[in-house]
């Protein structure tokens, strides 16, 4: 069981259209995400202090549980708050981890 905090949702793949003059794909034109999924989001490391060329950024990585459940193939996902406030988009650092035990998956972002 986990403890409820926010929500996930996966970048889906959207196929690309094929240019019949020269048959290489055409870049997609829009981003498609999944509905979101229920989750509980644990900060592993938030780090406010990245600088680069004056500028600041945010080194940031998270566990994340799910309930056992059939995930879409995806590359990256959007992480957000229960109370709807966005943490942002993120890459999957491993492949999803399956906790037989609880019935749980585990995703390193």
């Amino acid at each position: 069981m986990i403890i409820e905090n926010g929500t996930i949702e996966f970048k889906l793949k959207v196929p690309s259209p094929i240019d019949p003059e020269t048959g290489l794909t055409k870049p997609a034109a829009k981003t498609a995400w999944s509905d979101p999924i229920p989750c509980q989001i644990i900060p592993n490391t938030q780090n406010l202090r990245g600088r680069v060329n004056g500028g600041h950024f945010t080194v940031a990585s998270f566990v994340v549980l799910l309930e056992e459940q059939r995930l879409p193939a995806s590359e990256q996902v959007r992480l957000a708050w229960s109370d709807c406030r966005t943490i942002g988009e993120y890459s999957l650092i491993a492949p999803p981890e399956l906790l037989q035990a609880v019935c749980e998956i585990k995703l390193m972002v």
